[in-house]
């Protein structure tokens, strides 16, 4: 490869003259080079600035570029708190029912008072056409008992019951869902 001086490469080939083993490595070494160069000369040769990605690639890549931007910007859902509404056994005319907004997440506290201590109450929340649109079995909690419901109701009037586990009705209170 010529970059031995002189005196190095007398000794360099008086060695490589006597070693099979640097002769079997340099053999090895002439052929990798020469593979190399044949494969070259095949290649077609652009210059660096004429290299380009097929179309396919780019649009591919766009695609997922667009996608990793709209997965990042793409507004969160957030969780809307839910309305509390005590639903309580009042004697006596009402006015109006309890008003809860429509589409969002209640919790409805049911009072238990004056009612028999039992592990759990069915709860059931139904239409105006008795349609049920929650059921739930619950257990009371100082005198009370918590029904969650995630998805709300829609804009309508409503009963809760509340219903003993040998669906003996216990409580009924009304309730109105607004927009």
């Amino acid at each position: 490869m010529g970059r031995l001086a002189d005196p190095e490469l007398s000794g360099f080939e008086e060695h490589l003259l006597i070693c099979g083993q640097c002769q079997d490595r340099l053999a090895r070494e002439d052929a990798f080079r020469q593979g190399m160069r044949v494969a070259l000369a095949r290649t077609p040769q652009k210059s660096a600035a004429g290299r380009s990605f097929p179309v396919s690639w780019i649009l591919v890549l766009a695609a997922l570029a667009v996608i990793v931007v709209a997965v990042i910007a793409w507004p969160r859902p957030t969780a809307l708190p839910a309305t509390l509404l005590q639903l309580q056994a009042d004697r006596g005319p009402q006015d109006q029912p309890p008003a809860a907004p429509a589409g969002q997440p209640l919790l409805l506290l049911l009072d238990t008072t004056g009612l028999p201590a039992i592990p759990s109450y069915r709860v059931e929340v139904v239409d105006f056409s008795g349609q049920a649109r929650f059921q739930s079995d619950v257990a009371p909690s100082g005198g009370r008992v918590r029904a969650s419901l995630a998805k709300g109701l829609p804009a309508g009037a409503y009963f809760v019951r509340l219903y003993s586990p040998g669906r003996e009705l216990l409580r009924e209170f009304a309730l109105t869902a607004r927009r």
